[in-house]
């Protein structure tokens, strides 16, 4: 081979792979989208903190926070707890009326609640105050209903039991080898509760576990079959939705790992999987805590650059999450109010420094001041609307875009630990409908520092550098248009999930009941656990027709984690799909791990 061959041929593999890198994403303004039959986006479903409108501590900034911003109250502590005064003894039904009572009292007075308060709203206790060993559950559930029916003048929507009881349940017993059966006294406690409080009151929501570390494919899986399959297959039938808390990092316990991205894809699948084949339903979720936590964070002098890698992550699992919302209740990112308690811990804080997660922090003087953390409500302020259509060619450059008369707001957000240029295409001339852009971006600087900035007055996005873990909301104003047509996004489930990986065996997933559509897009969301050195590129077929596997998927490679454990987006071609019966087979070159579930994603356009 001469050498001007070789250069000629090296020119053309080099142009290959950046044409191949090249980040682009399409929005049509005209095309509005339906996930399931959700179009709308529901603020309070995304936009919550982790605090109570019985909580004084933002009082005096709730006009900016709860209405300029938007920021709605998301959960409290405020359960039945029959066991926080005794762990022996469950206090009487009149006592549970009683104490009920106090507890309506005391939120009547707070000054948020004739504005503030929401029947969106979740209410848990710690597992302490809430389950003992060798205690009557019926009395307990008895209890709680009580309490529940006299605590709150208006009732809230959603009742979490525990908040993350499994990693506590080697305080009942002597070692961890004991804990898998207080796994299981701990789910005959939910679904007992879950039953009373379903028939005493029929408005209120009752799920679970809420799952700390949801580091399901553990020990080969054993953390999925002693935790969430355990949960389900006990107090299943009676949870009305499954919470989980999604945190990149550590929390409490498990391996450190960035869960944005396709690890908690998989996670989520994983849930959703089991409970259609359980139930031939998917029940919907709950994140009641989401964001970025880790061991050594409590008790240590505030930091903006602690700040600025939550809000990070607060964007990252959010962006997952809307893509959800036909099957999620509530999403929550860990963000607190002051959080007075914590500066009197003399244990976990005996130099009173602030909580790493208040949305205001005590100064010297005794005055509180704002934290970066309300950054975040502030770049998602206004954001409301229609969905409109939208694709990334990059699983890393996540987008959404919603629409209301007069406006469009295009979201964006990169998961990429690298800087990423993204072109945008608008579709069906949805360009020439923009008169202005206020362009708002969130990210960290070279130091750590967040930084919000906005720039006014611009009259086009054609292409944007994003940086590392950036998000960015383009505010476009925007003369009348009307959608010309409609694409709705729909998820379709196997019975089989949780398969068992041998060399170039065959694995058999069959969705039914479907349709054929003849335009828009699809994919196999396959989830898969395995060594780093297993292959994670198996021969698929759809329908006996060849799919390519690509190499890419959401987030970072997980070589941090002791496996890879992630969903792997699978486009193919929607004419592949057929009325009735369609077939998904797997085929891996090598032995080891699992298919933890298959899911096919089907977006049919209408005219």
């Amino acid at each position: 081979m001469n050498k001007r061959y070789i250069l000629l041929t090296i020119s053309i593999l080099t142009l290959h792979i950046v044409v191949a890198q090249k980040n682009e994403v399409s929005i049509d303004f005209t095309t509005q989208k339906f996930i399931g039959k959700e179009s709308e986006l529901n603020r309070k479903k995304y936009f919550a903190m982790h605090d109570s409108y019985a909580s004084w501590d933002l009082a005096s900034d709730a006009d900016y926070l709860f209405k300029t911003l938007g920021i709605e109250h998301g959960r409290t502590f405020g359960g039945p707890a029959p066991f926080r005064k005794s762990k022996t003894e469950i206090p009487s039904l009149a006592e549970a009326k009683e104490m009920g009572e106090k507890s309506a009292a005391g939120i009547k007075k707070s000054p948020l609640f004739d504005n503030f308060a929401t029947t969106d709203f979740i209410i848990t206790d710690h597992p302490s105050d809430a389950f003992q060993l060798n205690q009557d559950y019926n009395k307990i559930a008895e209890y709680d209903a009580a309490f529940l029916k006299n605590a709150y003048p208006i009732m809230p929507k959603y009742y979490e039991v525990m908040n993350e009881p499994f990693v506590h349940a080697i305080d009942y017993v002597k070692t961890w080898d004991q804990t898998p059966a207080v796994i299981v006294e701990m789910s005959k406690l939910y679904k007992t509760v879950a039953d009373k409080v379903h028939k005493e009151i029929p408005n209120m929501m009752v799920g679970g576990y809420t799952s700390a570390y949801p580091e399901v494919e553990k020990d080969n899986f054993g953390y999925w079959d002693t935790r969430m399959k355990t949960f389900m297959d006990i107090a299943g039938e009676s949870m009305q939705f499954f919470s989980t808390h999604i945190y990149d990092g550590r929390n409490v316990e498990g391996d450190t790992s960035y869960r944005s991205g396709s690890n908690s894809e998989a996670i989520l699948d994983l849930i959703e999987a089991y409970s259609f084949k359980k139930w031939g339903v998917v029940k919907p979720h709950i994140i009641s805590e989401y964001g970025y936590t880790a061991q050594g964070l409590v008790g240590k002098t505030y930091s903006p650059e602690l700040n600025g890698t939550c809000l990070i992550a607060y964007n990252k699992i959010l962006m997952q999450l809307l893509d959800k919302e036909d099957r999620l209740l509530k999403a929550i990112p860990f963000i607190t109010s002051k959080a007075t308690w914590f500066y009197d811990n003399k244990k976990e804080n005996p130099d009173g420094h602030p909580y790493p997660w208040v949305i205001k922090k005590k100064e010297e003087d005794g005055t509180y001041t704002f934290t970066h953390l309300k950054k975040f409500y502030e770049l998602w302020k206004g954001v409301e609307g229609k969905r409109i259509e939208v694709t990334s060619n990059n699983p890393d450059i996540q987008i959404h875009a919603f629409t209301k008369e007069g406006k469009v707001f295009i979201a964006m957000n990169n998961l990429s630990d690298d800087v990423q240029e993204v072109s945008l295409n608008y579709l069906n001339n949805s360009a020439t409908y923009i008169k202005n852009i206020t362009l708002k971006r969130l990210y960290t600087t070279a130091t750590g520092m967040p930084r919000l900035i906005y720039f006014t007055n611009e009259t086009s996005l054609d292409t944007v550098n994003l940086k590392a873990g950036e998000t960015i909301i383009a505010e476009c104003d925007v003369t009348h248009f009307d959608f010309n047509n409609t694409l709705k996004e729909n998820n379709y489930y196997t019975e089989t999930y949780l398969q068992p990986i041998e060399k170039d065996k065959v694995l058999t997933f069959k969705f039914n009941n479907m349709e054929a559509a003849k335009q828009g897009k699809a994919s196999i969301r396959m989830g898969i656990g395995r060594s780093h050195n297993m292959s994670k590129k198996p021969i698929v077929t759809l329908n006996g027709k060849n799919v390519q596997v690509p190499t890419n998927w959401a987030g970072y490679d997980q070589l941090a984690r002791q496996r890879f454990f992630g969903v792997i987006e699978i486009p193919f071609d929607i004419n592949y799909i057929v009325s009735g019966e369609n077939k998904v087979q797997i085929t891996f070159p090598d032995l080891s791990g699992h298919v933890s579930s298959v899911i096919l994603n089907v977006e049919s356009r209408l005219k």
